[in-house]
């Protein structure tokens, strides 16, 4: 079988129904992110934040890792980050929470200040993570226990620093130009003296620059790897990419992060049944720290392309999981029905159709299939 992104290429007339109807022009448009706002007591002042949720959140009853934005102010950015992962969600990595910090001064607050480089207003933006932003979260969203951080230029150093100062706070960190010339000795002194050192959880770094970049990046960035490579503990996973004439902070840089945080979300390998992609979801499983499971995209697919060679009692079981983990998402009994109604059970398949009506009375592949039946 082949991969499942790639399904749609060859499942002929009714894959062209799928993909012309799946986000139909009756849908509603997708926002990107929502206003929030803490009354920070630890900052003395109250915080925007700006919330992203993954399209199907409130249809589905599972939880999601969630990526912290500092300078979500920076609305192209934001909404760049938020399309993203719609964009990547469930093909190429998990669906998740993206929460921005707007930074209304701007992002050099989160640097250290003077010549002996004082770290307390930096200090307190970790704290009142820890303290205030994410009690909030998982208060207010089904967040699971896996959050990355993700900052650019001074807020990349941001990220750095706290990955040397709190790494218990975030389980990745993205660190897009980081301006390391703003204070390498502080890094140099954390990495060698905090508690990394002595730090026993996985955790990831990312970092990504450009050739041509400020120089406080170009010539400061490859010096901070070098230590890392010396100095760092065998449990931080890390890699530093160089872009090719991408400027400050690199357009490609998100793609990137993702990409080698979730290298084998869209596996290499075949995953021909249902028992392969649940092994394969239980080693993410592990290795992420928390119940990932199979994106209904590769189980439709999938069950879709085993129906199409007939081999229908695998496809059900593809089908009927996807149902019992998307008891509330239209695409599920959409699938469900179309199986049916191949195997000639038109009475069952017509109440799959219209269950997946019920939920989104506006389906137009639910229609056209209902339609069908009728033909």
């Amino acid at each position: 079988m082949v991969k499942y992104v790639q399904a749609a290429f060859l499942c002929g007339l009714f894959w062209g129904i799928v993909l012309t109807s799946s986000r139909s022009y009756a849908d509603p448009v997708v926002t990107l992110g929502e206003p929030h706002s803490i009354d920070s007591a630890l900052l003395n002042k109250k915080i925007p934040l700006s919330v992203h949720l993954p399209e199907n959140y409130h249809s589905a009853q599972q939880s999601y890792p969630v990526l912290v934005m500092m300078g979500s102010d920076y609305r192209t950015r934001f909404a760049m980050l938020a399309a993203t992962l719609d964009y990547m969600a469930d093909t190429q990595i998990p669906a998740m929470i993206l929460v921005g910090i707007d930074l209304p001064e701007g992002n050099r607050v989160l640097l250290p200040k003077g010549d002996k480089a004082d770290t307390t207003i930096p200090d307190s933006y970790i704290a009142f993570m820890e303290s205030e932003l994410l009690p909030y979260i998982n208060q207010s969203f089904r967040s699971a226990p896996f959050r990355t951080l993700f900052g650019a230029s001074n807020s990349g150093f941001f990220s750095l620093y706290t990955l040397l100062q709190k790494p218990a706070l975030f389980n990745s960190f993205f660190a897009s130009s980081p301006s390391v010339g703003a204070a390498p000795e502080l890094l140099t002194q954390r990495l060698n003296d905090g508690p990394l050192k002595a730090f026993s959880e996985t955790r990831w770094l990312h970092i990504v620059y450009s050739d041509d970049d400020f120089d406080n990046v170009t010539q400061f960035v490859p010096e901070f790897t070098e230590k890392l490579i010396r100095q760092k503990p065998a449990q931080l996973n890390w890699k530093a990419d160089v872009m090719a004439n991408q400027g400050h902070v690199p357009a490609t840089d998100f793609t990137t992060f993702l990409l080698h945080l979730y290298p084998d979300y869209n596996p290499a390998e075949n995953l021909d049944n249902l028992t392969q992609i649940q092994h394969h979801f239980a080693k993410l499983s592990t290795r992420y720290g928390y119940k990932m499971l199979p994106p209904l995209a590769m189980l439709f697919d999938a069950g879709v392309e085993l129906g199409r060679s007939e081999n229908l009692s695998e496809a059900e079981k593809l089908f009927q999981h996807a149902l019992q983990l998307y008891p509330e998402n239209k695409k599920a009994y959409v699938g469900m029905g179309w199986l049916l109604r191949e195997q000639g059970e038109t009475t069952n398949a017509r109440e799959m159709f219209e269950k997946a009506l019920q939920i989104a009375p506006d389906y137009s592949l639910a229609k056209r299939l209902l339609q069908s039946l009728q033909e």
